[in-house]
């Protein structure tokens, strides 16, 4: 009976994972064709990297907190962060948590634990740490996760943070989404050794994984969260994916590389999870069709509802500076408004 009862709750968990990776993929497909379209000003895809996200998403507890970086949507959606709260970021509009005054795709959901998204990379690493010290002052079981490209560990924040808190066995997980080029920068032109090998520097542990593999990369993360949360110190995890698109709708990679990696070919990490699932018996092609159909009517209806939603009025631009308004704020909440 033990047996069929975790069979099942396996089965759950692991068809969860399969639908948010489709979800945040259909997620991606729309607002890249909207920005073509003129309807929202920017993006960052997340395709090809959603095995990654959902796969570490799925070993963290809700209390857990994350630094992330600008391209974890797969990563929200498994978390819980409905999709009405990632869109009105991207659109800015009255309903953004930040008010529109940030760049679309850097998000922040507060009710779920994720902080603020930073325009420079690798700046969200030395919080992740910071917070990690406090928590512990604490005497808190929180364990608190960054996010990055493979670009950010060419950076002194990298550095910094790492040895930080290796330094100080810090509850933290360091989960770099490596897919191979840093905006026009392949890795190769960036490091000379893997990046997993680096944690060895600062006395931590490096596991690399295979980034588009969910299952695989789950268990990875669960270790690492593990000795996160019972005193063992940070972790370094190098997933390594496939940026199967451009690094940013601002972007045009076909000016800087060949090679490709086509959606539904066998390196697609949505491909490796239906195989995965269809050889355990958890999902079908009934499903799969089920799942994909109805996460494109997900989207596009919450994309329809929150489109229609006003932007911030210009008054909210005076909210926050501050937790009182000083006499400076209010002389220019005057002349303006």
């Amino acid at each position: 009976m033990t047996e069929m009862v975790n069979e099942q709750n396996e089965k759950d968990v692991y068809v969860r994972a399969y639908t948010a990776m489709v979800l945040s993929r259909t997620f991606d497909k729309k607002i890249v064709t909207a920005q073509r379209q003129g309807r929202i000003g920017f993006y960052t895809p997340s395709i090809g990297q959603e095995a990654t996200q959902v796969g570490f998403s799925m070993a963290l507890d809700q209390k857990d907190i994350i630094f992330q970086y600008y391209r974890d949507v797969a990563l929200m959606i498994h978390r819980g962060v409905p999709i009405e709260v990632i869109l009105d970021q991207i659109m800015g509009n009255e309903e953004d948590e930040s008010k529109g005054r940030q760049m679309p795709s850097h998000y922040t959901a507060k009710k779920y634990n994720f902080m603020s998204v930073q325009s420079p990379v690798a700046t969200n690493l030395p919080l992740a740490v910071g917070a990690a010290y406090a928590l512990r002052y604490q005497k808190k079981d929180t364990v608190v996760v960054a996010t990055f490209g493979d670009g950010s560990t060419s950076t002194p924040d990298f550095h910094a943070a790492m040895n930080l808190a290796a330094v100080f066995n810090l509850p933290v997980v360091f989960l770099c989404e490596n897919n191979g080029w840093a905006i026009s920068l392949p890795t190769d032109k960036q490091t000379k050794v893997e990046i997993s090998e680096k944690a060895a520097a600062y006395g931590m542990k490096g596991i690399k994984v295979d980034g588009n593999n969910f299952i695989e990369t789950y268990r990875a993360a669960m270790d690492a969260v593990e000795r996160a949360r019972t005193g063992k110190g940070p972790t370094l995890i190098d997933a390594i994916s496939f940026r199967m698109g451009a690094h940013s709708t601002s972007d045009d990679p076909s000016k800087y590389r060949s090679e490709s990696v086509e959606e539904g070919s066998e390196k697609d990490p949505i491909t490796v999870a239906e195989d995965q699932l269809k050889s355990l018996g958890y999902l079908n092609d009934s499903l799969i069709a089920k799942i994909k159909e109805e996460s494109v009517k997900i989207v596009n209806d919450k994309f329809d509802i929150q489109e229609k939603i006003p932007p911030p009025e210009p008054k909210t631009m005076f909210d926050d500076v501050y937790a009182e308004k000083n006499w400076i704020i209010k002389e220019e909440e005057d002349d303006i408004l």
